[in-house]
């Protein structure tokens, strides 16, 4: 059964500015992933949608004399413009300020609170607002950001962290041993493995405190705090399966279409998939 269907996704993209190409292509690259299955005669669901939550999407909105909705619900026109302009075939648009995506990360997050898999402690590091990241001392260059260059600030404040240190050793051997290949293509692979092997993997900072980010999915057991943007993000892939895919009304539809089959990753967001979203 799990081969008659086909559910691929691209990221969701923020929405703290317009489009642009490299959204365009790995949408475009995921409408000929859809069509040729379409093609085979496969049960697809495609889905695509904008990742609305977040410091850089609150700063975009006041830059705009808008509230992040406000900004949000703008600019949600001009993707939803592009693919219909492009004849995307995506068969969902789904945005992380939906009520039922909300509903469904605070219910997993109040799950994983209840199973033990998350502790509240302090936490001093690195954080590159563009990135929404924290980074540690060693991972720093020169003052900047690792990833995109761009200058850090060193907090220290209090959080709630996802265990994800745990789940090193098992990721790393899901990866070695998945067939079909879990990563793709192979170079990428090796960089995740390359990464997971040569680095002790820490906890997964998944909170903000209000006092100083308010646009995000409130914690439903801390009413201090909200989700920190990738622990939302991420979760649309599951929570689409549950209120957006063909039949999703249907509890056994739903798990019809999960797990996705693809997920098109730009590299720049390789390390959050591979090992932040898988561990999840």
């Amino acid at each position: 059964m799990e081969h008659s269907k086909f559910y691929i996704t691209t990221p969701i993209y923020y929405v703290n500015d317009v489009p642009h190409i490299g959204h365009a292509y790995t949408t475009i690259a995921a409408d000929i992933l859809a069509r040729y299955h379409r093609l085979r005669g496969k049960k697809v669901f495609f889905l695509t949608g904008t990742d609305e939550h977040g410091q850089k999407v609150e700063k975009a909105a006041a830059l705009k004399s808008r509230t992040p909705k406000e900004h949000a619900d703008i600019m949600v026109e001009n993707f939803k413009a592009l693919w219909e302009k492009l004849n995307i075939s995506n068969d969902a648009f789904i945005r992380t300020t939906d009520e039922e995506h909300v509903k469904t990360v605070q219910g997993i997050i109040q799950l994983l609170w209840d199973r033990g898999e998350i502790e509240k402690r302090k936490y001093s590091g690195w954080y590159c607002t563009p990135d929404e990241r924290f980074w540690t001392e060693k991972e720093i260059v020169e003052g900047n950001c690792p990833d995109c260059g761009r200058p850090v600030e060193e907090i220290q404040e209090e959080n709630y962290f996802f265990l994800m240190s745990k789940y090193q050793k098992t990721l790393i051997a899901h990866i070695e041993s998945a067939d079909p290949p879990y990563i793709l293509p192979e170079t990428r692979k090796n960089e995740v493995l390359g990464f997971l092997k040569n680095n002790e993997l820490g906890d997964l900072c998944i909170t903000r405190p209000k006092s100083r980010l308010s646009w995000g999915v409130p914690i439903p057991f801390d009413n201090d705090f909200v989700t920190y943007v990738w622990f939302d993000a991420l979760l649309n892939y599951f929570s689409a399966t549950r209120y957006l895919a063909p039949g999703a009304e249907n509890a056994k539809l739903g798990d019809f279409w999960w797990p996705a089959d693809h997920h098109l990753v730009g590299k720049d967001i390789l390390t959050t998939h591979a090992v932040y979203w898988s561990t999840m």
